[in-house]
């Protein structure tokens, strides 16, 4: 039974009146897997303590949970349909077409969702309905989201919950409170859905904590509202993800080698197109190609073989297939050589090598403008999280590769 013929059978059934409200939970693969879980159970928990009848449940379609990978749980609630007729609109897919909240755990993504295989970037709000919502757990305006984002044809909202990236989603990294926060924020954009004093109840009877209480309530009042216009954000640039119909499929699979082929330089190694993976990663590394002692270690312990060497000794990074694991950066025996940084303060996947080689002072000088004089450091034990360094004063740049 397909979304829409048990939507109509509802309301033949009595029920033209129907409330159908769904929410989209954006996070990244393993990092944020378990706190994506949390929010959306909380809310199935929160609405049923109100009466209503709600189910959650995964995409499972082309989004194994890879470090950083865009994966989506849901949440879908309604206060006039019984079980059976709101698990037959649940479980008639494994995804949504539309929702009336999107809510984003990383402001990066903002930028677009890859599928696993690449087969083109969706835009973040391309589910959100007329009227609806999207909300970001993000230090950023408003206004600075809604630029990276596609222009729809109608008015919908951008909510934003002041927090950064959260990586509590892992099974031993310690609680901050984002899930809960979240569940607050969801009921300030959207009470029809789920109100506070339902959340306040699943959060007492589930943890008996009113500091947890008391971290909701603060987040409900934070949370700042904007309306986004047809006029606001971009003509989307890229192809849109399109899965084929059943009929489409053909009687066999072929899975396409990769073509053998290596030249020096950027973009030398023969990839598969099929896995970039540019919207996988939170932060990107930026390189001072001018203080590299060529050590070869970047190149080595990538594990997505994202470096190119090239004719000098250097080595180039592919953006477009770095997911941001922030390997490079932590093997990198250079201070300062490697350094992660926010994806969002970018909007290029040009190779940085060829910047660098046609102007190397202003190459460096633009980078340590983006770059800033804080640092954020990854802890050795992978999702345990950073430590925040300031620096007094940038490395000078030193010409010629610092010879």
């Amino acid at each position: 039974m397909t979304q829409n013929v048990a939507e109509n059978e509802a309301r033949k059934s009595g029920k033209e009146g129907m409330d159908v409200y769904r929410v989209e939970i954006n996070y990244r693969g393993i990092f944020q897997k378990r706190l994506g879980y949390n929010i959306s159970h909380g809310i199935v928990y929160a609405a049923h303590s109100e009466g209503k009848t709600a189910f959650s449940n995964g995409r499972y379609s082309d989004d194994p949970q890879r470090n950083g990978i865009p994966c989506a749980n849901f949440a879908i609630v309604s206060g006039s349909l019984g079980e059976e007729e709101l698990e037959a609109i649940a479980s008639a897919k494994m995804d949504v077409d539309e929702a009336d909240v999107v809510l984003v755990l990383d402001d990066t993504m903002a930028k677009g969702l890859e599928p696993w295989g690449h087969y083109g970037i969706r835009p973040i709000n391309q589910k959100v309905v007329e009227g609806g919502t999207i909300l970001f757990v993000s230090r950023r305006k408003p206004a600075e989201l809604a630029k990276l984002m596609e222009r729809r044809p109608f008015t919908y909202r951008l909510a934003v919950l002041p927090g950064d990236r959260s990586f509590a989603g892992l099974w031993y990294q310690r609680d901050d409170n984002t899930d809960i926060r979240v569940l607050a924020a969801v009921a300030r954009v959207a009470p029809h859905i789920v109100d506070m004093e339902s959340v306040v109840r699943y959060i007492r009877g589930k943890f008996n904590d009113e500091k947890r209480v008391e971290a909701a309530r603060e987040a409900y009042d934070s949370v700042a509202v904007s309306e986004v216009s047809p006029d606001d954000g971009m003509v989307w640039p890229y192809e849109k993800p399109a899965l084929p119909a059943w009929q489409d499929f053909d009687e066999g699979m072929a899975v396409k080698s990769v073509k053998r082929g290596f030249k020096m330089g950027p973009r030398g190694q023969n990839r598969n197109p099929d896995f970039r993976r540019g919207t996988s990663r939170s932060q990107r590394p930026v390189i001072r190609f001018d203080t590299c002692i060529k050590c070869t270690l970047c190149w080595y312990d990538c594990p997505d073989e994202c470096f190119d060497p090239t004719t000098d000794g250097l080595f180039d990074v592919n953006y477009e297939y770095c997911t941001g694991c922030g390997r490079c950066a932590q093997v990198c025996p250079v201070d300062d050589c490697i350094v992660m940084v926010d994806e969002l303060k970018f909007d290029s996947n040009s190779s940085p090598w060829e910047d660098y080689t046609v102007d190397p002072e202003e190459y460096v000088r633009r980078m340590e403008e983006i770059k800033g004089l804080s640092r954020e450091v990854p802890s050795p034990v992978t999702g345990m999280g950073e430590r925040i360094l300031e620096r007094k004063e940038s490395v000078p740049f030193k010409p010629k590769g610092g010879k």
